[in-house]
């Protein structure tokens, strides 16, 4: 893959088969999906939508899809924003924006951009499939 691409993975509301194209908008122009991916974590409901903390097993698996983008971080300032992590954003911070590996699904791994949750959650609000869409 060419240096010059860089990865976002997104886990809930901006997936590309959620039900809502108005967060789907902020990935678009500027991002093309690549696959379905995992990445390592758990995933917690929160309120209406997901939040990714670090995985406390190999199990522990997040379903979601890779996007590719040119690598201009500027693109990112739209979901950092919604996600209330840009510089603007009240403090603490509900999400940070971090790399992570992301395994896509022909077998192969990129380092991603994720949002991962800042906040305590409850553990009752476990997604134990690793899927927002199938919380089941």
């Amino acid at each position: 893959m060419t240096e010059n691409i860089d990865y976002l993975f997104v886990y809930g509301t901006l997936r590309s088969d959620t039900y809502s194209d108005s967060h789907r908008q902020l990935i678009a122009p500027h991002f093309s999906l690549v696959s379905r991916a995992t990445m390592a974590g758990r995933l917690y409901a929160i309120i209406d939508y997901p939040g990714l903390v670090a995985a406390r097993e190999d199990i522990d698996l997040v379903i979601g899809e890779v996007y590719a983008f040119d690598g201009d971080e500027s693109h990112l300032a739209g979901i950092d924003d919604f996600e209330g992590c840009a510089a603007h954003s009240p403090t603490p911070h509900l999400y940070s924006r971090s790399r992570q590996q992301a395994h896509i699904k022909d077998g192969s791994i990129v380092d991603a951009w994720v949002y991962r949750y800042n906040f305590p959650v409850n553990e009752n609000m476990l997604i134990r499939s690793g899927n927002f869409l199938d919380p089941f």
